[in-house]
């Protein structure tokens, strides 16, 4: 199975695709998208979604995983933008049919590392140790996560449906 995992970001959208076989997460891609800032925020969110799209059709994925959002109180406005990005990740799949789940960032970050409370740079570390191969930034790193913690929801619920 591929899986494309995304870190959302108006900036920065860092991605991965996957490939999932039993208990091996094996690298395919690994992208940035960063819309040009002089863009309004339409023409940055079509740009993400033509980009996305284009991975979408060459790699087939069969599930598109996300950070569920959350933000601080003191930027607000930043919950906004990236919802509307995550909007636009969540109507490609919908479009393609491709299954979307969604993961709180702390539960990405046990499932990958073992502790929730983990940083950007603690999970880059981890996923260039996985791989064996450095990565772009925390942003890929960060999707690299997602996808881990999903194969590893994905093991576990077919242990507990006794399929595995």
């Amino acid at each position: 199975m591929v899986v494309l995992g995304v870190d959302v970001g108006i900036r920065v959208l860092g991605y991965v695709l996957c490939k999932l076989h039993g208990l091996e997460v094996s690298l395919l891609k690994e992208s940035q998208i960063k819309p040009d800032p002089k863009k309004t925020l339409p023409e940055k969110l079509g740009y993400i979604f033509q980009e996305l799209s284009g991975d979408i059709s060459q790699y087939q994925p069969k599930a598109i995983v996300v950070e569920k959002l959350y933000s601080h109180y003191r930027h607000p406005t930043t919950l906004g933008v990236l919802a509307q990005v995550r909007g636009a990740v969540a109507l490609l799949a919908h479009q393609r049919a491709v299954d979307f789940f969604e993961y709180s960032p702390t539960r990405a970050r046990k499932s990958f590392l073992g502790k929730g409370s983990a940083d950007s740079r603690q999970v880059q570390r981890m996923a260039e140790n996985i791989t064996g191969r450095s990565f772009i930034s925390g942003h890929t790193a960060d999707a690299f996560s997602l996808v881990v913690a999903f194969s590893h929801a994905q093991k576990l619920k077919k242990v507990l449906e006794g399929a595995f």
